[in-house]
């Protein structure tokens, strides 16, 4: 009878170390599926992004049929603060790429000088993955 408990005790303690230890050591997961959305129900990424360079140069509202856009440090801070994300990639077309490994969330921004409008995001994000797979998924690429 007591090879059994001390077994049993065993696996318990072994159990309780496995479960200890992946709540402290977070587990990538390694090729999450990207998938992504636009700022603007029912629009393409490149829809959004015409939408939002006829818009006014001071617009800082969002709505449901607008983006949010804001003043760029306001924007690039919540960026940080919310999700950590951190500036990826910048192309010739004024859109930027933000993303977080750790949150594993990316952001699509459109630079408006003193303003950033947020064009469309998604998870799935992983550092080292081409900027390219990101944008395609919203129609960008």
């Amino acid at each position: 009878m007591r090879l059994p408990r001390v077994a049993l005790a065993a696996l318990a303690a072994t159990l309780s170390v496995s479960a200890a230890q992946s709540a402290v050591v977070p587990s990538p997961a390694l090729n999450a599926p990207v998938k992504g959305w636009t700022a603007v129900a029912g629009m393409s990424g490149p829809e959004v992004v015409e939408l939002v360079r006829s818009l006014p140069a001071q617009t800082t509202e969002s709505s449901g049929n607008l983006p949010w856009c804001d003043a760029a440090p306001i924007v690039s801070t919540a960026l940080k603060s919310e999700f950590d994300e951190d500036l990826v990639a910048r192309r010739a077309d004024g859109t930027q790429l933000w993303g977080s490994d750790l949150m594993g969330t990316w952001t699509v921004l459109l630079d408006r000088g003193d303003t950033h409008c947020v064009i469309a995001s998604g998870i799935g994000y992983q550092d080292g993955v081409d900027p390219g797979a990101f944008y395609a998924k919203v129609g960008l690429g």
